[in-house]
Protein backbone atom coordinates (compact mmCIF):
# COMPACT_ATOMS: atom_id res chain seq x y z
CA UNK A 1 0.00 0.00 0.00
CA UNK A 2 0.80 3.47 -0.22
CA UNK A 3 2.89 5.21 2.39
CA UNK A 4 4.08 8.17 4.43
CA UNK A 5 1.39 11.06 3.06
CA UNK A 6 2.02 14.33 4.63
CA UNK A 7 -0.39 16.59 6.19
CA UNK A 8 -1.44 19.04 3.99
CA UNK A 9 -1.20 17.51 0.78
CA UNK A 10 -4.44 17.06 -1.84
CA UNK A 11 -5.96 13.73 -1.37
CA UNK A 12 -5.79 11.64 -4.81
CA UNK A 13 -6.79 8.49 -3.66
CA UNK A 14 -10.16 7.92 -2.36
CA UNK A 15 -10.08 5.28 0.61
CA UNK A 16 -8.94 4.60 4.23
CA UNK A 17 -6.10 6.72 5.73
CA UNK A 18 -4.32 5.51 9.18
CA UNK A 19 -1.51 7.28 10.63
CA UNK A 20 1.60 5.38 10.87
CA UNK A 21 1.63 5.16 14.56
CA UNK A 22 -1.51 3.53 14.33
CA UNK A 23 -3.60 5.33 16.71
CA UNK A 24 -5.79 7.85 14.16
CA UNK A 25 -7.63 7.03 10.74
CA UNK A 26 -10.21 8.56 8.96
CA UNK A 27 -11.89 8.33 5.32
CA UNK A 28 -10.19 10.35 2.79
CA UNK A 29 -12.19 12.11 -0.42
CA UNK A 30 -9.99 13.03 -3.42
CA UNK A 31 -9.08 16.80 -3.90
CA UNK A 32 -9.39 17.11 0.23
CA UNK A 33 -6.42 17.72 1.88
CA UNK A 34 -4.77 15.38 4.91
CA UNK A 35 -5.25 16.92 7.42
CA UNK A 36 -2.61 17.45 10.48
CA UNK A 37 -0.76 14.68 11.75
CA UNK A 38 -1.48 13.66 15.30
CA UNK A 39 1.81 12.80 16.10
CA UNK A 40 4.92 13.98 15.45
CA UNK A 41 6.94 11.20 13.15
CA UNK A 42 4.02 9.83 11.44
CA UNK A 43 2.71 10.13 7.95
CA UNK A 44 -0.75 9.19 6.53
CA UNK A 45 -0.86 5.39 4.91
CA UNK A 46 -3.46 4.21 2.49
CA UNK A 47 -4.77 1.22 4.36
CA UNK A 48 -8.09 0.20 2.30
CA UNK A 49 -8.21 1.92 -1.58
CA UNK A 50 -12.46 2.00 -2.60
CA UNK A 51 -13.34 2.64 -5.48
CA UNK A 52 -14.42 6.16 -5.94
CA UNK A 53 -18.21 6.95 -7.09
CA UNK A 54 -18.74 9.67 -9.26
CA UNK A 55 -22.09 11.39 -9.52
CA UNK A 56 -22.87 13.75 -12.55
Amino acid sequence: MEKGFPAGEVIKLYGIYRCSCGAHEFFGISGRRFPRQHCENGGWELVHRTREERFF
